[in-house]
């Protein structure tokens, strides 16, 4: 308890022997902010007061040693949170600049391969450790694993400053690694060095209120050359960029190759393997197409690591956008739903897109802020015994610093865009069997609800043992034991369809997950395996009921062949539904291969010989065969299919199917911006629907939240419908056909959903319709007839925090 006196002492500026008032020296100095080994327990928060000078020109760091208290070095967690004055304590500032200053981010692992010490948005991973001195032997570790060292020159103020560290981690982390996750400091401190620091400010950003013109040109101009070296050179609004590909070559010792190009492409050829690209530049697209074949020369397999890089050439990027996804702590992202790297500028944005399915899967969206660098990496890719294939990306070069310039380029070529026929909400079948009629068919009218799903896993809460759920995945669901469920899940929808004529009905199933007594000898084959040959992710969790884990289903094992058998005649012929709700339709890589099947172009490629060690698969990759028979299934018999989470390979992207994706779950940042690239739609926040007190003002809140992130909305469940006592904006979302994404814009060919003011409509076209405007409250406040006018355009002004629907006749 010695150590926890003192340090509540030391932060009442009261402890013996210690300043009564922490401040900052004037010139080079340093103050100690705790006595040694301070202990920071599990999810606790410490507030630190000091005062600092007038520091022009000077550097200020936050330094100390530190572990999570453990008696065994069994690896490392996210769970250290720091703010100064409010502000988070990350990886880069606002303006992309580095703070860590005495490692790098990232640093080699084994399963994934590699490991960041920031995890964006806002937590520090720290090592497990008994002492401070086990880790320096470690292999992944070093020295390094203890010491931090942070610039805050750009977040100390003159005055009064407030310090404040956040212990991050949870109950469940600390019972697995068997330690209370105690946090130990050492040398905590603060220091004033010779400077400069790190800048102060924030990058500039659009206007989110800026008016909205629908059909305004997203591609720039741009020229494209070679230079002496061989490399693209691509000239946009001004600014040169340089996009060069290197490929390894295995041999005793990795070797790197780079592509000489000419302008319309090149060839590169090895011992081993062929390269030939071609380069096609498409001025009307703003896009640069580019296509690698790979042939293998050899009779065994072959490992080709790849990285194409964008290097800028003048000035610097202080905004890049990962697929959406733009914290300034981002240095690199898995991000196969969103798979382009965006860099806004104020003349010649630019950015860098994957197409093909074993590229978006394997490749890592990166950016090295040292030397203005990004692009896609891949460290998976091989080939088969003389096999080929074909990888497509594409350079885009847009109008505009908006994101959404390069989406819509994108959506545009991907062709992504078709009837999606909403609104969409969640039931629960006793809810529904409960609910009276007339309450009932009010609220779906109200909400225009016309695709309904049962939520899951399988629960039946008859069946419920106090806290125990006995929550059925896989094919578990068609068995006796949900019969009954079964039966109520039939008259539920029988009861929806009777209340509100033409209503689809889904059925929800979780291809990736497996529950049952057995299911470790059952599923055997099926599962999700690690380097070590075990289930990457087996529990037995209390709460469920059963024994749960992750599968990957094929074609061939014992979880695709029987959720093929059972599950589409279950939900479409003994249930008499609408089609499947496929909850968890898309499984992220991560770098986290399934070692129990080989997809043929995934492969562990050792870093220092360049050759293959084992082959493996992507999730996605490995159980592509068994999602397109499953999704067959359903639609060949014309039923409907939506899924939770978009797409994540082109051959899927070609699948025509509403998906969504949840949103505000902890952990998962940039979730909403995952869908723009397929259909927008976003479920209601993680935070809302589970707030026991929330109210119809919270839901309207979180339709415009998501509309401001370009996303249709999709209800909870009944047990929120009472809540909606009028129409609202998503009420009148749907059906659409989106054409356009912008910041609180969805576009279509029926109707446009706007937050902002504008001129609206479709452009060059003569149209007639009906504008609705929607006061704060989101009531209907008027609504008139409407006509575009010469250009197919309509003006329309907005009082602040009002919307619009205009929907076309």
């Amino acid at each position: 308890m010695r150590h926890v006196w003192l340090i509540v002492l030391v932060l009442l500026g009261a402890a013996v022997g210690w300043a009564a008032e922490l401040r900052l020296p004037a010139g080079v100095g340093e103050v100690r902010l705790a006595p040694d080994d301070y202990r920071l327990e599990l999810q606790k928060t410490e507030k630190l007061q000091f005062v600092a000078p007038e520091l022009a020109g000077k550097q200020v760091v936050l330094a100390f040693r530190v572990r999570i208290d453990a008696p065994t070095t069994v690896g490392s967690t996210n769970m250290l949170r720091l703010d100064l004055n409010g502000q988070v304590i990350g990886l880069k500032t606002p303006r992309r600049q580095t703070r860590l200053l005495n490692k790098l981010n990232k640093f080699p692992w084994s399963d994934p391969p590699s490991l960041n010490w920031f995890v964006a948005p806002a937590q520090w991973r720290l090592a497990y450790a008994p002492d401070f001195e086990v880790l320096k032997q470690k292999q992944y570790y070093g020295k390094a694993a203890y010491e931090w060292v942070l610039d805050v020159t750009d977040l100390v103020k003159t005055g009064e400053n407030e310090l404040v560290f956040t212990h991050t981690g949870n109950p469940d982390v600390a019972r697995n690694a068997k330690s209370d996750l105690t946090v130990v400091f050492r040398d905590l401190r603060l220091e004033v060095r010779p400077g400069p620091g790190v800048l102060p400010g924030t990058p500039e950003v659009p206007d989110r209120d800026r008016p909205f013109v629908s059909g305004t040109r997203r591609n720039g101009d741009f020229k494209l050359d070679v230079d002496r070296a061989g490399a693209l050179l691509v000239t946009a609004g001004g600014h040169g960029y340089a996009i060069s590909s290197r490929f390894s070559v295995a041999d005793d010792t990795t070797h790197w190759l780079e592509l000489s190009h000419g302008k319309t492409g090149g060839t590169l050829t090895t011992n081993l393997w062929r390269l030939e690209r071609k380069v096609r530049p498409e001025a009307d697209r703003g896009r640069i197409l580019i296509t690698d074949t790979f042939t293998n020369l050899r009779p065994e397999p072959v490992g080709i690591r790849i990285n194409n890089a964008m290097k800028v050439l003048e000035g610097r990027c202080e905004r890049v956008s990962f697929g959406g996804r733009e914290e300034a702590g981002l240095e690199e992202l898995s991000r196969p739903a969103a798979p382009y790297l965006f860099l806004p500028r104020e003349r010649g944005s630019v950015g860098v897109c994957a197409y093909d399915d074993v590229l978006r899967q394997q490749g890592m969206l990166y950016y090295d802020d040292e030397t203005q660098t990004g692009g896609l990496r891949d460290d998976w890719f091989g080939l088969p015994a003389s096999g080929t294939y074909t990888m497509t990306w594409a350079v885009y070069c847009t109008a505009s610093p908006s994101v959404f310039d390069i989406v819509n380029l994108i959506r545009r070529d991907w062709g992504v865009s078709f009837r999606i026929n909403g609104g969409y909400n969640f039931f629960e079948p006793d809810r529904i069997l409960e609910y009276d009629d007339a309450k009932l068919k009010e609220h779906l009218d109200r909400l225009n609800i016309n695709v309904t799903m049962s939520q899951g896993g399988w629960v039946d809460f008859k069946k419920r043992e106090g806290a125990k759920l006995n929550c059925g995945h896989g094919p578990i669901v068609a068995g006796d034991f949900f019969a009954d469920y079964r039966t109520r899940l039939r008259a539920a929808c029988d009861k929806l369809r009777r209340l509100r004529p033409g209503i689809k009905c889904l059925i929800y199933y979780d291809s990736w997950i497996v529950t049952g007594n057995d299911i470790a000898t059952q599923y055997a084959d099926s599962m999700y395996t690690g380097p070590n040959g075990k289930p990457r992710k087996m529990y037995n969790l209390p709460e469920i009921g059963f024994p749960l884990a992750n599968v990957i289903p094929t074609l061939g094992n014992t979880m695709g062949r029987e959720s093929l058998e059972k599950i589409p005649s279950l939900i479409m012929d003994e249930l008499g539904a609408d089609g499947l709700y496929w909850d968890e339709i898309a499984m992220g890589f991560l770098e986290q291969a399934n070692y129990a099947v080989a997809d043929g172009y995934t492969y562990v490629i050792d870093e220092k010989t360049g050759r293959i060690k084992t082959a493996v698969s992507t999730p996605e990759l490995g159980a592509q065969g068994f999602k397109l028979a499953f999704a067959k299934a359903f639609l060949d018999r014309g039923k409907d299919i939506v899924g939770n989470s978009p797409p994540e390979t082109m051959t899927e992207q070609k699948l025509r199917f509403a998906r969504f994706t949840e949103t505000e779950i902890p952990g998962h940042p940039g979730l909403p911006q995952k869908t723009w690239l397929y259909t927008p739609i976003c479920y209601a926040g993680w935070t809302t629907y589970r707030e026991p007190k929330v109210s119809e003002a919270d839901f309207l809140a979180d339709i415009k939240a998501k509309l401001w992130q370009a996303n249709l909305y999709l209800y909870s469940a009944p047990g929120f419908y009472h809540l909606f006592t009028h129409e609202n904006l998503a009420t009148y979302e749907y059906p659409i056909t989106v054409t356009e994404l912008d910041e609180g814009v969805v576009a279509g060919r029926e109707r446009i959903i706007t937050l902002r003011s504008g001129r609206l409509g479709w452009p060059g076209e003569k149209w007639r319709g009906e504008l609705l405007l929607f006061d704060p409250e989101q009531k209907v406040a008027e609504r008139r007839k409407v006509e575009g006018g010469k250009d197919g355009l309509l003006k329309v002004e907005l009082q602040e925090g009002w919307g619009a629907v205009v929907v076309r006749e």
